[in-house]
């Protein structure tokens, strides 16, 4: 059956992934969610919620703050640990645990391709920081508060509905509902990769893409890295890159720590063995060295590799064309936003 070819031509990394992304959605969501149940909660809101000890409201006093991070203990432990996590390892939760954004994915991985949404191409970093201050500053001023944009509360409450249970239903005909469901169905199961939602509004994924950021630069920190003398820009890399986070700089693949989520797609597509997940290079490597299917090259120093050319028979001082889609797009993500904004208020 082809259903049983196509999973057998799964990468081995990925199909470990997708068992983690598996087991932590059966264990911190509902039906089962035997880990809430383990301190008393019957979901990740409350003494399990990650946002709440970073809100902040005009007037409150550091005793109301305490008061937060208290009530939330062990979701403040668990971004505590996130952090120290990704400080060493890169984004571990993001891609291979947390179970909203892993969902989203599986589910936009089981569609046709006709069907989804391309927001890879749009400006990622710019997007995801102008809302994280957003998050952090306009929505207390104005009173938001974090709960009513949680994609955490979403999956939980429509499990709930598709139970048939009061709460769920509730959640899911309010205006705060119907936004965050609209969001996770747009960025996430109609999304390209259905990684949208975590890199544009996901405000621990991107306290998380900061520290892979800036933990890159140690020598025991492990990301994915290029390994640029054995790159030929074939960009396979990039195409299959969930998060966009690979770009071609002078036809060598670049890594955008901000946004890679250490899911090691782009270590298994590629042929040359340019990429990898490790620690900072101890040494320049003088002589060039490929390797591609068990064969190994060893070019002269002067090797260059062979790219090819996309301006063929064009003129090459034109101006670039523009882009449609990335247009049509731009358009798309400024109503979600529009929309967000609008149904904070309902």
């Amino acid at each position: 059956m082809q259903v049983i070819n196509d999973i057998k031509a799964i990468p081995k990394v990925q199909k470990y992934r997708y068992f983690l992304i598996i087991l932590a959605s059966a264990s911190m969501l509902g039906p089962l969610a035997f880990l809430p149940q383990l301190v008393g909660s019957d979901d990740l809101c409350g003494s399990l919620c990650m946002r709440r000890f970073y809100l902040y409201f005009p007037g409150m006093s550091w005793e109301d703050f305490f008061v937060h991070v208290n009530a939330a203990a062990i979701g403040v432990m668990a971004f505590s640990l996130i952090m120290l996590t990704t400080l060493f390892f890169g984004r571990m939760w993001c891609g291979y645990l947390c179970p909203v954004g892993g969902l989203a994915e599986l589910s936009s991985r089981m569609l046709n391709d006709r069907w989804k949404i391309e927001f890879r191409s749009l400006p990622q970093v710019q997007i995801r920081y102008g809302y994280f201050g957003f998050f952090l500053v306009a929505m207390p001023a104005l009173g938001i508060s974090a709960c009513s944009l949680c994609n955490f509360i979403t999956i939980p409450r429509l499990i709930e509905a598709m139970s048939g249970e009061y709460r769920g239903m509730v959640f899911l005909v309010s205006s705060v509902g119907m936004v965050n469901l609209g969001l996770l169905l747009l960025l996430g199961v109609f999304a390209s990769k259905g990684r949208a939602y975590c890199q544009f509004m996901c405000p621990i994924g991107a306290a998380d893409g900061l520290v892979n950021r800036i933990g890159a630069n140690f020598p025991f920190a492990r990301r994915i890295r290029v390994a640029k003398e054995r790159c030929t820009g074939c960009n396979i890399c990039a195409r299959n890159c969930m998060c966009g986070a690979i770009k071609m700089v002078d036809k060598i693949a670049t890594v955008d720590q901000v946004s890679c989520m250490s899911c090691h797609e782009c270590v298994d597509v590629c042929d040359w063995n340019a990429l990898a997940w490790t620690t900072p290079p101890s040494h320049k490597v003088n002589e060039p060295k490929r390797i591609k299917k068990n064969t190994e090259i060893f070019p002269l120093p002067n090797w260059q590799a062979i790219h090819f050319d996309v301006n063929k028979g064009g003129d090459t001082k034109a101006g670039p064309a523009v882009s449609w889609v990335s247009v049509v797009n731009a358009m798309i993500l400024l109503t979600v936003i529009s929309i967000v904004i609008v149904g904070s208020f309902l």
